[in-house]
């Protein structure tokens, strides 16, 4: 097997965007020059957002508030994505710099922007204002309490739902307020979700209303703060509770998801849940999560595939993060779709860019999971996801899981049974190319039964791909 290796010599090779077109990316070229050991029939077509679309997907648009990625930059590509939301930050700090003023231009051209990509903005209200107290105005900002602060905070929030009501309809409340070990916080949060969504739906009673915005889907701290809120009454202020998930293994959340769920219906059938903010960086680092492994560009894509068919397989709203590169000043993250230079100008779309294209587009909300069984002789672990539409198991989603992604592009040939389906004509999908395969030369036709598809020589590896029917397919 060949490793693939993104030497330094390759990256110094790179010029600097100044201006212009987007540089070619050598890792996806090198990603679509090592297709599927079967006939191309076709590639997936990318989908644009559009607003009247229903979507199960996300992008983060997240540290705007901070000036970490400059909006204006990537705003065109963002409707490319074909997802159907953007969470945004909503920056008190940079909004009332003089007590009692409010300068949301710099919101305004985010969420005007997004809309006019055909994305619907959610935001993030979260962290504090220097003209007020030092709390902090980032990520690990403390909780503040009742009073002067907190009757700030009230009013801003208020102000923020105002202007944008009826362009932005969700709001979350705070960003991981159990980060940094504060694990003891739940009261002093709770306390602060509680005046938060008061104001909120004392603005706009129709506004959807998330909570905690929580690390990792932890039942433990996110099952205190709702017990506070359910004594106080207010569950019905509550619509989703967030959770944010950066675990190098993807496959690990589902249980701890599942969990969560069952948590939240006993609260209240009423609550749901979403995966607020999760991705992969695209080269080692020493900083954010997932820091000190050795990750690529490949392993990033095939993380992020992995990950968010794992919540389609969960039924639970995704949202990639994020967008671009942010440059915190001290480090350029590398978790985005689109490799940022250190002035925040896009310089190429990653393979991750692509794969959340082939996601979007493929996985519409018509499809749901659905359970189905395969026979297979191989000794990996194999996640299998069934994919169901109207009622009928038309394909599933296959992969080898239980170990992190590597940088191979070689795949294994799998003699597989899949159960329980009910297909035509099946084809087979890469989600990572996003090429479409014919499957006619391997199925084991003499075999064939009722809801059973075999095939000799099904290729599989540590990056999902979808054997589906044809007409669920655009390509």
């Amino acid at each position: 097997m060949k490793k693939i290796v993104l030497t330094l010599a390759v990256l110094a090779a790179l010029p600097v965007l100044c201006s212009g077109a987007l540089k070619k990316s050598v890792t996806w070229e090198n990603i679509k020059a090592h297709p599927a050991p079967l006939p191309v029939l076709g590639e997936l077509v990318p989908v644009p957002s559009q607003l009247d679309a229903p979507s199960f997907w996300s992008v983060g648009s997240e540290t705007l508030d901070r000036d970490f990625a400059d909006f204006e930059q990537y705003k065109q590509y963002m409707g490319e994505t074909g997802v159907g939301y953007s969470r945004l930050q909503s920056g008190w700090a940079k909004t009332e710099k003089k007590k009692g003023k409010y300068d949301f231009a710099w919101l305004d051209a985010q969420v005007d922007g997004l809309l006019a990509e055909g994305i619907h903005p959610w935001i993030c209200l979260c962290y504090g204002n220097p003209i007020y107290s030092d709390h902090g105005i980032d990520l690990g900002a403390k909780l503040f309490p009742e009073g002067p602060v907190m009757d700030a905070w009230v009013r801003y929030v208020k102000a923020c739902v105002k202007r944008y009501k009826g362009k932005v309809t969700m709001w979350e409340v705070w960003n991981e307020p159990d980060g940094s070990k504060k694990l003891d916080s739940y009261p002093e949060y709770a306390e602060l979700f509680l005046n938060t969504a008061k104001a909120i739906r004392e603005v706009d009673p129709d506004a959807k209303i998330a909570a905690v915005g929580a690390c990792t889907p932890d039942r433990k701290y996110i099952r205190q703060v709702m017990e506070i809120i359910r004594d106080a009454g207010r569950l019905d202020l509550v619509d989703y509770v967030t959770y944010h998930a950066y675990w190098p293994t993807p496959e690990r959340v589902a249980p701890a998801v599942e969990e969560l769920r069952k948590d939240m219906k006993a609260f209240s059938p009423h609550i749901g849940i979403l995966q607020g903010e999760t991705g992969c960086p695209a080269q080692l680092e020493y900083g954010h999560a997932m820091n000190s492994i050795e990750w690529t560009e490949y392993s990033q894509a095939k993380w992020d595939l992995r990950q968010s068919l794992t919540h389609f397989g969960l039924g639970v709203p995704y949202s990639f993060f994020t967008m671009v590169d942010l440059n915190y000043g001290w480090m350029l993250q590398s978790f985005g779709l689109i490799r940022m230079n250190g002035r925040k100008e896009p310089v190429y779309k990653r393979p991750k860019f692509y794969a959340v294209q082939h996601v979007t587009s493929l996985f519409t909300p018509e499809l749901k999971s659905a359970e189905v069984h395969v026979e297979c002789n191989v000794d990996k672990e194999l996640k299998v996801v069934g994919i169901e539409k109207e009622g009928k198991k038309i394909g599933c989603i296959l992969w080898f899981c239980g170990e992190r992604p590597c940088n191979f592009l070689d795949r294994k040939l799998v003699d597989i049974r899949i159960k329980d389906l009910d297909i035509e004509d099946p084809v087979y999908v890469d989600m990572l190319t996003g090429n479409v395969h014919d499957l006619s030369g391997i199925i084991v036709k003499n075999k064939r039964e009722a809801g059973s598809l075999g095939f000799n020589g099904l290729p599989l590896w540590d990056c999902p791909v979808v054997v589906i029917d044809r007409s669920a397919v655009q390509f």
